[in-house]
């Protein structure tokens, strides 16, 4: 079905080339040099960088094991954005944010969607990617992967964001097949007082949002909003592309210390949100096989949360979590979903001697939904329920005391959409010195289908008659229906790394990964077409329904590089590097293009390079020169060309609670793609270079 999408679009829209590529160095520099007199120097010499990078190397990590842990402590890849990361960015929201990543692939579709995905298999729900909120699931259960445009939060109450590449399901469960991505808030007890921020600019038409803290009996609490409106993108041939976006949020969070020890915190939010797309509906009477449609989407709903901490005699430590979420997805005259989570978590901490570190944790979910759909979508039946049960376990077994550990772990779930599953892992990480560690990993992790692949008939694509890929007299409507049987796909993940600090200034840190998948989601071809009278025009019927058809392995390396030339100014390259061969199992036509598919859908090689500097105690100048390589190969409906692009921020502070900042993204082209639609028949589209002013008060 995706291929087919594109294939729709491409032919909807022509043979495009990109446009010539204007390489806009020359304003970029001269943007720069104005940023950097538009303020008279500070009489202070240039002041140093927030965090240093002891502080980046000591940095609390608590996902990679669910404990606290120092980064030089953690046996796996991972990687930390911090909240002084995303502010000198510039990024706007959790997507672009996650491009400071490595092995992280954030391909912008529109100006309101996004594909988010570590180390491959990118698109529009990437499903084998975890994402959480302070533990809490943001995964959608109707399509797998996140509604980038429905999850949230004050950007500025972010603490840090902690990227765990390679497979987690061992402590996180299902669907963390290729990474976990944790994004922490900040304690209420580090946001009091009060901060205003406002902005607007030629893509973020308009932004804002307040945060207030205060003390509350033995305890914080903080409360907050935010509110904006984005403009539309274009389609390759300048057009506007009905891709605007407007939301609302507000929430809150309370910490309080409880008697005999108890920590307790409990957040919550609102939502609303509408925006556009143009969707390409299938259509029978239609030369080009589609008709482009505008579409609105609305978004609604929220979230209450609670969690418990405590300690226990002999050093033991346990928390009990547990969140209620409901939300409403609408895509008038396509389909409604509402659906109510309630999910359980609890986990205990002992330690056992000097040598036994063992964490174990029970956990219960259930979500129940009601979908109605029409049109090109029908989803069956109306209403259904999830249950998941798990149970999980993990020892760290000190062999030689602060240099060699090893960690063994296993976790245990049973649903009620594919049965039981259960997901090892087991880690070693060696540290000859302080600031050095060599760690490997060998893990094992599934991803459970969807609610819309097992139930979910959608009319995929219209292949005109007398087409290179129809020479019939009439056209074939394409229809995806449910499948009979669908497993969990599985992966099995070997990995090693090294990270070191090399004095004071530089540290580096090395990946390596190889993993084998089978029994991907792929398609398989129906019975022979069939000839359909009503509703007219006459066309012929084609079949087709996802099965576990296709495998495939992946190998690549992700380094990170943090330096410190002079003691203000701070410089990170990272590197990407991915091979993936997906292939079909059983060589059946649809099948082969559900591999082809896949393997066009990431770059092989990525690369950044982050220049921040603290000019005065008032003045900060950064910049983000970014690369990403092609999509598949000239000529494919899949072709995305490879582009650069490069980002500027300046930050004034005329006083020490008052911020001003000029940001420009995108900036050596006048638009570029990053992808091409896929899943769901929406139209190709690219992104404008952007410009947007920022001011921010804090009292």
């Amino acid at each position: 079905m995706p291929i087919i999408s594109q294939a729709a679009s491409s032919r909807l829209e022509g043979d495009h080339k990109m446009l010539s590529s204007r390489f806009f160095l020359a304003d970029s520099l001269c943007l720069a040099v104005a940023l950097a007199v538009a303020v008279p120097a500070a009489a202070d010499s240039p002041e140093a960088v927030e965090m240093s990078l002891e502080d980046l190397l000591n940095v609390e990590i608590t996902s990679a094991a669910r404990k606290s842990q120092r980064l030089n402590d953690v046996a796996a890849a991972v990687y930390v954005i911090t909240r002084e990361d995303i502010e000198r960015s510039g990024a706007t929201s959790i997507p672009e944010a996650l491009r400071l990543a490595p092995g992280v692939n954030v391909a912008r579709l529109a100006n309101n969607r996004w594909a988010v995905s570590v180390r491959g298999f990118n698109s529009r729900f990437s499903n084998k990617l975890l994402v959480l909120m302070d533990g809490r699931s943001m995964y959608s259960q109707l399509f797998s992967g996140v509604l980038w445009e429905v999850e949230d939060t004050l950007i500025e109450d972010i603490e840090r964001i902690e990227v765990i590449r390679g497979p987690g399901a061992a402590m996180w469960g299902a669907n963390a097949v290729n990474g976990v991505i944790n994004i922490i808030t900040r304690r209420a007890r580090d946001t009091q007082g009060s901060l205003l921020v406002a902005g607007a600019g030629s893509e973020e038409s308009a932004f804002a949002s307040f945060r207030h803290g205060m003390a509350v009996g033995d305890g914080h609490l903080r409360v907050w909003g935010k509110g904006f409106a984005r403009d539309e993108s274009v389609t390759p041939q300048g057009q506007t592309a009905n891709d605007d976006w407007s939301a609302g949020r507000a929430g809150f969070r309370g910490d309080w210390m409880m008697g005999g020890g108890h920590r307790l915190t409990v957040s919550g939010q609102a939502y609303y949100g509408a925006s556009g797309d143009m969707w390409l509906v299938p259509d029978s009477g239609s030369r080009l096989g589609a008709t482009p449609t505008d579409v609105r989407q609305r978004a609604q709903g929220g979230f209450l949360m609670a969690r418990d901490e405590w300690s226990l005699s002999g050093g033991s430590e346990a928390a009990l979590q547990a969140y209620v979420a409901s939300g409403e997805l609408e895509i008038p005259g396509a389909l409604r979903e509402r659906r109510t989570t309630v999910d359980l978590d609890f986990q205990h901490r002992v330690l056992f001697g000097e040598r036994h570190d063992l964490i174990w944790g029970l956990g219960y979910r259930y979500s129940r939904d009601d979908i109605s759909s029409t049109g090109m979508i029908n989803i069956q039946p109306q209403q259904e329920s999830f249950s998941l049960a798990s149970a999980f376990i993990q020892d760290e077994i000190t062999l030689v005391p602060d240099t060699l550990r090893v960690l063994l772990g296993v976790r245990l779930e049973d649903n009620n959409f594919s049965g039981f599953a259960p997901q090892p892992n087991a880690r070693v990480i060696w540290t000859p010195t302080e600031n050095q560690s060599v760690w490997a990993s060998a893990s094992r992790a599934v991803r459970t289908p969807s609610r819309a692949e097992l139930g979910a008939e959608v009319d995929a694509a219209v292949m005109p008659a007398g087409s290179p890929v129809n020479p019939t007299p009439l056209p074939i409507l394409v229809r995806s229906v449910p499948p009979k049987d669908l497993d969990n796909e599985t992966v099995t993940g070997y990995e090693i790394g090294y990270r070191s600090q090399f004095g004071p200034a530089l540290s580096v840190d090395v990946a390596l990964f190889y993993n084998l998948y089978e029994d991907l989601t792929g398609q398989v071809s129906g019975a022979p077409p069939r000839l359909v009278l009503l509703p007219p025009p006459p066309h012929l019927l084609q079949t087709v329904s996802s099965d576990n058809s296709v495998k495939a392995r992946t190998h690549g390396v992700e380094i990170a590089v943090d330096w410190y030339p002079l003691p203000w100014w701070r410089i990170q390259p990272i590197y990407s590097y991915l091979d993936l061969r997906a292939s079909s199992k059983t060589g059946d036509p649809a099948s082969l293009v559900s591999a082809e598919n896949t393997n066009s859908g990431s770059p092989q090689h990525q690369w950044s390079l982050r220049s921040s500097m603290s000019l005065s105690e008032r003045q900060h100048f950064d910049l983000w020169l970014r690369h990403v390589g092609k999509l598949s190969t000239s000529g494919s409906p899949a072709y995305v060309p490879a582009y650069t692009t490069l980002d500027l921020r300046y930050a004034w502070r005329p006083t020490r609670d008052f911020e001003l900042s000029l940001v420009g993204q995108n900036l050596l082209d006048g638009q570029h793609p990053e992808s091409v639609a896929s899943l769901l028949p929406s139209r190709n589209l690219e992104i404008q270079r952007g410009y947007y002013l920022k001011a921010r008060w804090q009292f």
